[in-house]
């Protein structure tokens, strides 16, 4: 293990040195300091700096892990939509570095503890409106976000959460949730759209970020990803509202038919939310057990709240419910 440690560090170095020589050497960018952005739960590292009294962000995703080809070519046609992604001022590909502008630090979660909070609300979900309109053709261009992808993502829960539970049990038990979310419509869908990976820009307006591993998926997963957010808590009764204005307004641009009735355009919303909520916790888990970053942990209460809000309106849903209660689901603490 500590041999296996000091290799990651000394990549992490050796990717540093790299990035420094390419930034001093091949770019515009001269005389510049880098100093930490943030990290996230994947490989990527951000870094900061500022050159002629302005920010960047430089982007390091090892090409092995995080290939920077997606980010580009889903970042421009987001770009060309409408959609506030980040420029692409200079770029090494085949190194995984990019130098992006800088959307600033003020991450949705924080912005949405202020006065603002429905508004922000309100301006993200017609980012996502504006997805599911100007890009529903491009969207057949992405991987399909289909049975096999959801039992991949499923199996998260089951290794990390449920591990004495064979494979071929587990997939019995879970068919009717992965072909119900299959029945979905399907557009494009941004996969990760919360509160982290939102930034109120200078313009009071969401800068989207980490939208490299879109999909064409359900018309509600974007929805249930802002409004269930693994981060934010918000009342029931307010979600149900939104959703049923996002019907609405699906409905007025020619995205939904008018056919789909609410109950079940919310089961949809519920059922594309329990496949990511159940991934989202063996995510956190596998966090904690195998990476050493327990900090997720205490969000994992919120989510499966999510869960048992689901399982508690979808009777049908029975075989979840007995997993849920069979799961492993480690304390905060």
């Amino acid at each position: 293990m500590v041999d296996e440690n000091r290799r990651v560090i000394q990549v992490a170095d050796d990717r540093m040195d790299n990035l420094c020589k390419w930034l001093h050497g091949s770019t515009r960018f001269q005389g510049i300091e880098l100093e930490t952005a943030s990290e996230d739960a994947s490989f990527r590292r951000y870094f900061r700096f500022h050159w002629q009294g302005k920010s960047y962000v430089v982007m390091d995703a090892p090409p092995d892990k995080e290939p920077c080809e997606p980010f580009l070519r889903i970042g421009n046609w987001m770009r060309e939509a409408g959609v506030r992604v980040p420029e692409v001022f200079e770029s090494k590909v085949e190194e995984g570095f990019l130098v992006l502008s800088d959307f600033g630090d003020l991450h949705y979660q924080e912005a949405l503890e202020g006065t603002d909070r429905n508004h922000l609300y309100d301006l993200a979900v017609e980012e996502i409106l504006r997805f599911q309109d100007r890009l529903a053709t491009v969207s057949f261009e992405l991987p399909v976000f289909d049975s096999a992808w959801q039992e991949k993502e499923l199996d998260i829960f089951r290794e990390w959460c449920l591990p004495d539970l064979s494979q071929e049990e587990y997939i019995s038990r879970t068919s009717g949730l992965i072909e119900a979310v299959d029945q979905i419509p399907k557009t494009f869908m941004h996969r990760d759209f919360h509160c982290r990976n939102l930034l109120l820009t200078d313009e009071g307006k969401p800068g989207v970020i980490d939208f490299q591993g879109a999909m064409r998926g359900p018309i509600t997963y974007d929805l249930v990803s802002l409004l269930r957010d693994c981060y934010v808590d918000n009342a029931p009764q307010w979600i149900d509202q939104k959703v049923r204005d996002y019907r609405e307004s699906l409905i007025r641009q020619g995205s939904l038919k008018e056919e789909v009735k609410e109950a079940e355009f919310l089961r949809w919303f519920d059922l594309a939310g329990l496949q990511r909520h159940l991934k989202c916790i063996g995510i956190f888990h596998r966090l904690k057990l195998r990476d050493g970053k327990p900090a997720y942990l205490k969000d994992v209460p919120r989510i499966s709240a999510y869960v048992e809000t689901v399982l508690g309106r979808n009777p049908e849903l029975s075989e979840l419910r007995a997993l849920m209660s069979d799961a492993r689901i480690l304390s905060p603490s």
